[in-house]
């Protein structure tokens, strides 16, 4: 009679409290990056206090935000052994921002309205796919 041996099983190691502190950081960026639109279509209605009071404040303080979303994204790439695609998008966030926040100080709509939409875009792309099941997953559970 011949008995199977059981293989030990390793624990796989997921990504947990790192992806719940990115999913909170996240939150609070597209949630500031959504009111940017909002309060320059009030400016644009004829409300001028909209921009000196939310527009600007929140484009002053937004890169800051993205700047703690790399802190948690490289935590969630290295502790948590998460994707890498977080840590190195979200410091090309925190220049664009930076880059968005001159160019939004000088004027330049040309710039400004554009990258501002490529980066609301990116921050809601990485927020929903954070509540995905694929950012549950480690490295190698995702190359599968």
């Amino acid at each position: 009679m011949t008995t199977l041996e059981q293989q030990p099983q390793t624990a796989v190691r997921r990504p947990r409290v790192s992806l719940y502190a990115l999913r909170v950081v996240l939150v609070l960026h597209a949630i500031l990056i959504v009111a940017q639109p909002i309060a320059a279509g009030y400016f644009l209605s004829g409300n001028v206090d909209a921009m000196t009071t939310f527009h600007a404040t929140i484009g002053g303080s937004v890169w800051m935000i993205a700047f703690l979303q790399t802190i948690v994204a490289t935590l969630y790439t290295i502790v948590g052994r998460g994707r890498i695609w977080p840590a190195i998008l979200s410091p090309v966030l925190v220049v664009a921002e930076f880059v968005q926040l001159t160019f939004g100080y000088l004027q330049n709509f040309a710039v400004h309205i554009p990258l501002g939409t490529a980066i609301v875009g990116t921050v809601l792309w990485m927020t929903v796919w954070s509540f995905r099941k694929s950012a549950h997953q480690n490295r190698q559970e995702a190359k599968k």
